[in-house]
């Protein structure tokens, strides 16, 4: 079953109105992957009655994972600046590529968070704010939200 990103957008809904509003963004995630896993396995579509289980705390194995996209006007330091803050984080990146396009610059990194002492949520608010201080759009995903929102 292929979804697209209002379909995404649905399950995340609804996976609020299981956990409540004060749910973690993880255990949102979380259940929004459980959920396009399951449809994209033919799955049943109902909601999850589980769902309230996922604010345990636990950190799902699939989320070891995250997309960095990140672009704004070209200056000197951005890559160095990035690469440290996840550095910082105790972050691997698995995978880069950047590219300038005239005065544009942009980059994406497949990252693995497993081995940081921090939360994904912690690692994304640093990435958006040294994105900031250097005047770029930055956007983290989770590796799976990412695929799924990205399947054709």
């Amino acid at each position: 079953m292929a979804l697209n990103e209002q379909d995404i957008k649905k399950i995340a809904e609804e996976a609020l109105k299981q956990l409540g509003h004060s749910a973690s963004p993880e255990a949102v995630e979380q259940v929004v992957r459980e959920t396009v896993s399951r449809l994209q396995e033919g799955g049943p579509s109902e909601p999850v009655k589980e769902w309230k289980n996922v604010q345990s705390g636990q950190k799902p194995a699939s989320t070891e994972r995250i997309i960095i996209t990140a672009f704004g006007k070209n200056r000197v330091g951005i890559l160095a600046k990035m690469t440290e803050a996840l550095a910082k984080n105790n972050c691997d990146i698995l995978d880069l590529t950047q590219k300038l396009m005239q005065d544009f610059f942009t980059i994406m990194l497949l990252v693995d968070i497993s081995n940081s002492p921090h939360s994904f949520e912690q690692i994304k608010n640093d990435l958006i704010q040294t994105g900031e201080a250097l005047d770029l759009k930055v956007i983290v995903q989770h590796e799976e939200i990412f695929n799924a929102m990205h399947r054709i």
